[in-house]
């Protein structure tokens, strides 16, 4: 049997991997926004979700769409969603999504190889909304049949007038964590609720 020695210490690599184990959180949840604002949205449900379940560890990881085109960011979001229990996917419908969205979901969906889990799709709609197609509902819809996923779809409406972006709303600026999950919005190295900034 091959051993890992460390300091003089032989270490067995069942032992190795029964401790990675331990170390894994209990629920890994990957976030994609668009915006500032459906940061916010994606935020605003994740605390209250976490005052529900309050259990273990949640690993939180989040990215911007716009933060993509650099290859290690995408080749970070890529694998983290390959691996997630839960996809949230927080965006606008108005019009086309992002081409880089596309993207990033061409790439993770073969690597899901039929892991189970659910996609959250937080989309937003103009306040008078019709009754037109809705692209972004269609699309994550399919993404998640064709994943395997549990979709859970909820509509947000857009304000009427654009958001400033001094608006004062708790978000999480430690977007991508491994830690107890704490009630309310959190900084690094705080537990303590923080009012921040909207801004890009």
């Amino acid at each position: 049997m091959q051993h890992v020695t460390v300091l003089d210490r032989t270490i067995s690599p069942e032992r190795v991997a029964r401790a990675r184990d331990e170390c894994e959180p209990d629920l890994n949840v990957v976030t994609m926004y668009q915006d500032p604002l459906t940061r916010y949205w994606a935020t605003e449900l994740w605390d209250r979700v976490g005052q529900l379940i309050r259990y273990g560890d949640i690993c939180r990881k989040s990215w911007k769409v716009s933060e993509l085109p650099q290859a290690e960011v995408f080749a970070d979001a890529v694998q983290a969603a390959a691996q997630a229990d839960v996809l949230m996917i927080s965006v606008r419908d108005e019009g086309e999504l992002p081409p880089l969205l596309h993207e990033w979901i061409d790439a993770w969906l073969p690597k899901r190889a039929g892991r189970e889990g659910a996609l959250v799709a937080l989309i937003g709609v103009p306040a008078h909304h019709g009754a037109q197609p809705d692209r972004a509902y269609h699309y994550l819809d399919a993404v998640a049949h064709r994943a395997g996923l549990d979709f859970l779809p909820r509509e947000r409406k857009l304000p009427e007038e654009p958001l400033a972006v001094t608006t004062s709303i708790e978000v999480s600026p430690s977007a991508n964590s491994t830690v107890p999950w704490i009630g309310g919005a959190t900084c690094a190295g705080s537990e303590a609720p923080l009012h921040c900034q909207l801004s890009e």
